[in-house]
């Protein structure tokens, strides 16, 4: 984008007269300019007489945070993704979280540059596929073999056989029915895959929501004194208080015991993540036990480590949402991944330190998130059918 055009865009915001349209093509200029160039382009524009560009790279970053932030006050963008960057990149150059925020509450959720369905060009050789958010689906795996797979089209019962009945409710919730009285417990195991999600519904009324590529085997029925599941991937867990049959959950790095609570789990080969949101939970792992408090997240790999995730990022915890609180770069782009079925290549192999703080809806296409993460980062994104070519400005 010729940087004329670019600081014409920026006087029609502050004028407030921009269109949808340039918006976008606004936005697609921040993405492309580095920091010095933003600061170069600023200094030589005419603004309104209580901004002063040629100060600071802070205060001007303070200014232009707090003049957009007066003037977007639609109520439409009042649920947008804030993402801030907490650390320095490895090759100390940094950007700066209170633009990055402003235009963030500008454009928001609600922008995009290009979808499937509406391939309309944002600037002349600048076209971009777009993919949605993960869908309700999985596929279920019963004991005797058969496989029923869902999805969000699907509501009623979808399985009758053996005595065994499968029922989709109108919530969306896969719920079970065994009608063998005598016979031993049947075990089955949910597999979400990438870009698909699901919920379940145990017999004690538990509620389990499944994100994508995730997996969990449990019984139809919990005829003992515990309550035990497996799971890998990604949960978050409603538990049904049961003081006389602790709810278990095993995966690869620890198992979590619980009488009744809500918490997050993320079980990978390197780590297991637990963030606990109420009640209390108590982590085993390598012989010893770990008691959490609401608001603690434990992560357990080499060594166990218990931290208290910030007030904000726990009012918002649930599964509509991503949530990061330090999270490395990686850890974000593997779950990226998981949630849009994507693959990211890398032009180069090596990653910059980063750690994101912040929150984004789970809703938005994948065009949106990708935006957060450039405006937040010193790295571009380019969607390529199911490939997101990443590349470090």
């Amino acid at each position: 984008m010729e940087i004329k055009r670019f600081q014409y865009l920026l006087t029609r915001y502050f004028e407030n007269s921009l269109g949808q349209t340039e918006k976008q093509e606004l936005l697609y200029g921040i993405s492309h300019f580095s920091n010095e160039e933003f600061v170069d382009i600023l200094s030589e524009m005419d603004f309104p007489t209580d901004f002063d560009a040629t100060i600071s790279e802070e205060e001007v970053s303070r200014k232009l945070t707090t003049i957009f932030e007066n003037l977007l006050l639609d109520e439409r963008l009042n649920d947008v993704p804030k993402i801030k960057k907490e650390k320095k990149s490895a090759n100390g150059l940094y950007f700066w979280t209170g633009i990055a925020a402003a235009f963030l509450v500008l454009f928001g959720a609600s922008i995009y540059l290009l979808t499937i369905n509406n391939q309309e060009q944002v600037q002349a050789n600048y076209i971009v596929q777009d993919i949605e958010p993960a869908q309700s689906m999985a596929m279920i795996v019963l004991e005797n073999g058969d496989k029923i797979t869902v999805d969000s089209t699907v509501t009623g019962l979808v399985y009758d056989k053996g005595g065994l009945q499968v029922y989709i409710n109108e919530e969306g919730e896969v719920l079970y029915k065994d009608l063998n009285e005598d016979e031993q417990v049947q075990y089955l195991t949910v597999n979400t895959p990438k870009g698909g999600h699901t919920k379940l519904k145990l017999s004690d009324g538990s509620v389990i929501e499944l994100n994508a590529a995730s997996s969990i085997r449990y019984p139809v029925n919990f005829e003992s004194e515990k309550r035990e599941v497996f799971v890998e991937g990604q949960a978050y867990f409603k538990v049904s208080p049961d003081k006389d049959r602790p709810f278990i959950v095993h995966s690869k790095k620890q198992d979590i015991q619980v009488l009744g609570t809500s918490f997050n789990l993320v079980s990978t080969d390197e780590y297991a993540k637990t963030t606990l949101i109420e009640g209390s939970v108590e982590i085993h792992s390598g012989g010893n036990k770990y008691l959490l408090k609401p608001g603690q997240q434990s992560v357990v790999a080499e060594n166990v480590n218990i931290k208290y995730l910030k007030p904000e990022i726990m009012k918002v915890w649930n599964n509509e949402k991503f949530v990061f609180d330090n999270s490395s770069f990686k850890e974000i782009l593997r779950e990226v991944e998981n949630w849009y079925d994507v693959k990211m290549v890398f032009y180069e192999q090596d990653f910059d330190n980063i750690e994101l703080s912040g929150t984004v809806s789970r809703g938005v296409r994948l065009s949106e998130l990708l935006k957060v993460l450039e405006i937040n980062t010193n790295y571009t994104f380019e969607i390529e059918g199911r490939r997101v070519l990443v590349k470090r400005y």
